[in-house]
């Protein structure tokens, strides 16, 4: 919001506040208003009211796709009470999504049309913006696709006011092929790619030199098939060694600066 004031020069008043020129900066703006103070100041308000207003049309004119996603997931996704892990499967799609051409496209240009393309190419597969020919992806990355395009569309038109209807609400994710990607290049990148045993000796054979406390966590995770977080998760309690066997009833993410710890919901055994 513009801060503005008034001040008196000779018997005349004055309202001045701050407003950005096109290179983002604030300067200050004075005009002349009367011989009254409360006129002056009425004046101010209604000079503010106008810039903030022509400010916000601007900036949501040229607001791209790219640039809602960001916004939704700071202010919606990443404070509401959706799990870690699906709150880092969406910032994935988010990345994802932002490396095609759509996240480029002003909002107010989107059409449905535009999004079912988008999502009939991660279906279906073909040649991606970059040139590289894929098959389609698995049926659980559409989803999280599908989802995070539907939750931030729905956000810019009700709280923010962005654009008036949901174009997701038209869109129908089609029936996928039988021969899919189960691991997108995308999804690669992520980490997601299975380890050969061959490396995973290797990794031990480094780890013994290296450091060699990180063995017995690896091991865990390549014998038992477990995720890293699960693995950290574990506590003695988590452990019959007589049965051999272990319950996973936790996981830990790590976020940024922070340790998160998630409760399963159905503890599950591996032996």
């Amino acid at each position: 919001m513009a801060k503005g004031s008034v001040r008196k020069k000779g018997k005349k008043w004055y309202y001045r506040f701050y407003v950005e020129d096109a290179s983002g900066n604030l300067v200050q703006k004075e005009y002349a208003g009367t011989e009254s103070k409360s006129e002056t100041e009425k004046l101010l308000r209604q000079a503010m009211d106008d810039y903030e207003s022509k400010k916000f049309v601007a900036k949501t004119d040229n607001l791209t796709v790219g640039e809602l996603l960001d916004m939704w997931a700071e202010e919606e996704l990443k404070v509401g009470t959706l799990s870690n892990g699906t709150v880092e499967n969406y910032l994935g799609a988010i990345r994802c999504i932002k490396k095609h051409p759509i996240a480029e496209r002003k909002l107010k240009t989107v059409t449905a049309e535009h999004l079912q393309a988008f999502l009939d190419l991660l279906t279906f597969g073909g040649e991606f913006p970059d040139g590289k020919v894929r098959k389609g992806y698995s049926k659980d990355y559409i989803h999280s696709f599908s989802a995070v395009l539907q939750q931030a569309f729905r956000f810019a038109v009700f709280p923010k006011q962005l654009i008036t209807f949901n174009p997701m609400q038209y869109i129908k994710l089609k029936k996928q092929a039988e021969d899919v990607d189960l691991f997108s290049d995308d999804e690669v990148e992520e980490g997601i790619q299975p380890i050969s045993h061959e490396d995973y000796e290797r990794l031990i054979e480094y780890l013994k030199v290296k450091n060699p406390p990180a063995i017995l966590p690896i091991q865990i995770a390549y014998y038992a098939g477990l995720r890293i977080g699960e693995v950290c998760g574990l506590t003695w309690q988590d452990i019959n060694l007589e049965e051999q066997c272990l319950t996973i009833k936790r996981s830990i993410r790590y976020d940024g600066t922070k340790h998160k710890k998630t409760s399963s919901d159905r503890p599950s055994e591996r032996k």
